[in-house]
């Protein structure tokens, strides 16, 4: 707000007019309009003050014991649940690491279970020839040979099948290991770094907890009584009330004074009354300008510190509100390379099941050839020599058959086991992990939602007292110069004075107060609002004239009595 208007620089004094009435006009506009601005802005100062309150009380909450307890247990549970996740991947890596083992066991056996097959085919192939070479044809040994040969390919196809199904195996653990190569390389480079920066972070929220409440509490004490100060200046301002209301006490005997044949005395009560009234705003207005100027530093002190507390603290978390962020991309990332990873693990699961629905096929294959095998040894018994070699045959594969039984009963255990394995990993140990990526990330939502809340506050009151910081000390000081430019204007009542005496001086022998003048008087008198006032009134009222005017003692008796009747109504109606 520009002031220069109400205190225009030079006399109090209208150019081209010097009259007592117009210098008191003057007088009582500047003055009102002194404390109209003055109070304007303290009103506007109790305002702002107001609305810190209210930010101080909810900062308390922010800051409070409560709130720090809280932020106590989401920390302690975030970090929980960190270690719950290196000890879900930990076990996720190890369960991919006996998988790997366990179909490096099925490899083993379907190897041997390759060779034997591959054996009994050339066995088939070696009966065919010895069979072909009896003279004549057995049709026994013919038929023996046909068996044979079906089953042996048979087996062959069925061995092409799991030979598929491994290779489909081989290929899903390699997927399996580079996915947790990545699971690796993702935890280790980004998510776990990512949960220490944001449990750092959230550590440093929590341990600058204890300083900002007192920080909070200290500026709340200063700012709460600044506020009583200013509320105080407010309230000082009735003295501008009253002194305008004795200024236009004076206005009236002025008024009264114009063409009145007491006018002498009239004006001498005038320049009496304006006398006081200078004199009592004087010291008045000189009290509120030093207080005004002393809220006003303090209130400069005060935001200055707030401004430096919560507008530097607002800026050192500006970075913390990404933390949350930053670890919840890498945490999608390994949610969606885990998913990869299950469904790896189901595949894998699923060509397992594959090896093991021709295992009965397998069996079934081994009997047949041991029971045609032993068929073979007595139908070559019979031959004599001409069978001795089919017979050999014969034996060697009741002996793969042997073998090839064995294998498939091992080869269905480590299955089995394998199953097993792809079944939990695929299940418990990638759920467990998940399990534990949620469960931290729940947690850690809810902190950093809780921080986020904390820095929000923050920057509300960074934002606030950035503002406060602008409009306090400029309405103060507005204030302040407003009374002091009333300061000012109190000393120029000396141009009332001498006018008020010059008139005095002009009037020469004027005529002496009689009974109309005392009911004038006594009404005048009626109308102040001041013991003071009514004080200098029967003074001067009671008082001897100046000799050019002659006071007739009579009347000024009767005002007087007339007066004094009239004094305790009149405070107390006042």
């Amino acid at each position: 707000m520009n002031l220069q208007h109400l205190f225009p620089a030079g006399s109090v004094v209208p150019q081209g007019a010097a009259g007592a009435e117009e210098i008191l006009e003057e007088v009582l506009r500047r003055t009102e309009a002194s404390f109209l601005a003055a109070g304007s802005d303290l009103v506007d100062a109790v305002e702002v003050l107001r609305l810190v309150g209210g930010l101080f009380d909810r900062l308390r909450v922010t800051f409070g014991p409560e709130n720090g307890d809280r932020l106590v247990a989401l920390i302690a549970a975030t970090r929980g649940h960190v270690a719950e996740i290196q000890g879900g991947f930990g076990r996720l890596v190890d369960a991919n690491e006996a998988v790997r083992l366990a179909v490096r066991s099925v490899r083993v056996e379907v190897g041997d279970l390759d060779r034997v097959v591959r054996t009994i085919a050339n066995v088939s192939i070696n009966a065919r020839i010895q069979g072909n070479g009896l003279i004549p044809p057995r049709p026994q040994v013919t038929a023996f040979i046909e068996r044979l040969a079906v089953m042996a390919a048979e087996a062959e196809a069925i061995l092409r099948d799991v030979r598929e199904a491994m290779a489909g195996i081989g290929a899903e653990m390699v997927e399996m290991d580079a996915v947790t190569q990545d699971l690796r390389e993702e935890l280790g480079q980004k998510v776990l770094p990512a949960l220490a920066r944001f449990d750092r972070m959230a550590q440093g929220v929590l341990d600058r907890q204890d300083a900002m409440a007192l920080t909070n509490a200290g500026l709340a004490k200063r700012m709460d009584t600044i506020n009583a100060e200013v509320s105080r200046l407010v309230i000082g301002l009735q003295s501008g009330d009253a002194t305008r209301q004795r200024l236009e006490r004076v206005r009236d005997v002025l008024h009264l004074a114009a063409g009145s044949p007491w006018a002498a005395v009239l004006l001498e009560l005038a320049a009496a009354l304006s006398d006081a009234a200078v004199k009592a705003a004087a010291g008045e207005i000189a009290a509120t300008v030093e207080a005004a100027g002393t809220v006003q530093k303090s209130a400069d002190v005060a935001v200055g510190q707030a401004r430096v507390c919560y507008v530097e603290r607002s800026v050192n978390m500006a970075g913390e509100g990404d933390a949350a962020a930053g670890f919840a991309a890498s945490i999608a990332s390994v949610r969606g390379k885990l998913g990869l990873m299950r469904a790896r693990a189901a595949a894998l699961r699923e060509r397992l099941g594959a090896i093991l629905r021709h295992e009965a096929a397998l069996r079934q294959i081994g009997h047949q050839v041991r029971l045609s095998g032993l068929n073979a040894v007595l139908i070559c018994a019979k031959l004599g020599e001409d069978g001795r070699a089919l017979r050999e045959l014969a034996q060697w594969l009741r002996m793969l058959t042997d073998e090839s039984d064995a294998i498939v009963m091992r080869l269905q255990t480590v299955l089995d086991s394998t199953a097993g394995l792809a079944d939990r990993m695929g299940g418990e140990s990638i759920g467990g992990f998940e399990t534990a990526l949620h469960a931290f990330f729940d947690e850690a939502a809810e902190l950093g939602s809780f921080i986020e809340r904390i820095g929000q506050d923050r920057a509300e009151a960074a934002r606030t007292f950035d503002d406060v910081g602008q409009s306090l000390p400029k309405k103060l000081g507005h204030a302040t110069q407003a009374l002091a430019g009333f300061q000012l204007l109190l000393g120029e009542m000396t141009f009332f004075d001498a006018a008020v005496a010059a008139r005095l001086v002009g009037l020469g022998n004027a005529a002496a107060p009689d009974a109309e003048a005392g009911e004038v008087l006594a009404g005048l008198r009626k109308r102040y609002t001041m013991q003071a006032e009514r004080d200098i009134h029967d003074r001067i009222v009671g008082a001897p004239v100046p000799a050019t005017v002659k006071v007739a003692a009579g009347a000024a008796v009767a005002v007087a009595v007339a007066a004094a009747a009239s004094d305790d109504l009149d405070d107390i109606l006042f």
